[in-house]
């Protein structure tokens, strides 16, 4: 073989070559032997000497634990030559119970109406004497939508949303809860004095609410209060609609109407032979007020501190203005964007920061944008303490 020149690339064939007699030479050197046995012994050793171990030694243990296990794998691979991984147990899969669905409510007997207890009075079941007889009554917070003006002596109107604090008996089935909301809602109670909201069912009451799947049934004494324009008799309609299923709580179901009379029509407009439902989403700001103040409720106590107003509004562009009033002069006052404008309702908040002890107003509104005049408006009292 010609000696190889230094300057030349090694040759790949004599490199292998020298590799493997060097590989043959070291594995001849080796002597594989059953250890097996041995490294056992060294494991129960292991174990007895952390037994015994001080406590403040304790964190020994699952070091020593572990690295006995990698030595039985290592000598278990090391004799067996064998590999590979092992099949991994799935985890259990979680598996929800579907809610139960609510029970068809059988018909109530006729009752005397709910009476709307104060609004300070705490969610309760009090012993009280009914015809009586001592039975459970049980406060509870109803929705009760009302007729209202938009706005102060205002000739447009739309729906507005109250929970009013009422008693029932205790246990009372939705059925009966939608009762008590449909005659709060007709009455206007507690609202006669405080704010200006329609009675279109004067000498009209509601004697049975009843529930099936697919429909809430309103039983009534007479077919509504003669002298209402047709805006406000459509929106008398939609009041007891939208106040039942709000009192139900099961999603837009259909209303119909029964009258004990015979009357074959409310407000000799609206035939008691079909249902009635809520418009669809995007056709609300027809029936709903422009504006809802949902926080302060009327005379709303808060203590000393930070007070923050909410509230709802279908405006152009999401945008009304408010007042705060102190003893009739303009505290602090401001514009907020509502989530959303007019077709869609949106929500707002207003921060009125810490306020002191006192009488206050918190005032709503939207102006026009043509004209700058006021359109829509809600005015609602509440003190500190």
């Amino acid at each position: 073989m010609n000696p190889q020149n230094p300057h030349d690339p090694p040759d790949p064939h004599d490199l292998e070559h020298r590799l493997r007699a060097a590989l043959h030479m070291e594995s001849a050197r080796i002597n594989p032997r059953e250890r097996r046995t041995e490294i056992l012994a060294m494991t129960r050793q292991t174990r007895q000497e952390t037994k015994s171990a001080q406590p403040r030694r304790r964190w020994l243990i699952p070091a020593a634990a572990a690295a006995s296990v990698a030595l039985i794998g290592a000598a278990v691979w090391g004799v067996s030559n064998a590999g590979g991984s092992q099949p991994l147990t799935p985890a259990a899969t979680a598996t929800s119970t579907p809610a139960p669905t609510t029970a068809p409510t059988a018909a109530l007997p006729a009752v005397p109406p709910s009476r709307s207890a104060p609004s300070g009075s705490p969610s309760a079941t009090s012993n009280g004497k009914l015809g009586g007889a001592t039975s459970q009554v049980a406060l509870v917070s109803l929705p009760a939508y009302f007729v209202g003006a938009n706005m102060p002596a205002g000739n447009t109107f739309g729906l507005y949303r109250e929970f009013v604090r009422t008693a029932v008996p205790a246990g009372a089935t939705q059925a009966r809860k939608a009762r008590a909301a449909v005659a709060i809602a007709m009455s206007a109670a507690p609202f006669t004095t405080t704010t200006p909201f329609l009675k279109p069912w004067t000498g009209t009451s509601v004697t049975n609410v009843t529930i099936s799947p697919g429909r809430i049934t309103i039983t009534l004494s007479g077919p509504g209060a003669p002298g209402l324009t047709a805006a406000q008799t459509r929106l008398a309609v939609q009041q007891l609609v939208w106040t039942a299923q709000a009192a139900v709580g099961q999603g837009n179901i259909p209303v119909k109407f029964l009258v004990t009379n015979g009357t074959v029509k409310l407000f000799g407009t609206y035939p008691t032979s079909q249902t009635y439902n809520r418009p669809p989403a995007a056709l609300q700001y027809e029936v709903l007020a422009p504006i809802w103040v949902t926080s302060p409720v009327q005379n709303q106590v808060f203590p000393a501190g930070p007070v923050v107003a909410a509230g709802q509004s279908c405006a152009f562009e999401g945008t009304t203005a408010w007042q705060l009033k102190k003893g009739g002069a303009v505290a602090k006052s401001g514009s907020t964007l509502a989530s959303s404008g007019c077709p869609t309702r949106g929500t707002w908040q207003v921060k009125l920061g810490a306020l002191g002890t006192g009488s206050y107003t918190f005032r709503m509104y939207e102006v026009s944008m043509k004209d700058g005049t006021v359109i829509a408006e809600v005015s609602r009292p509440f003190t500190v303490r």
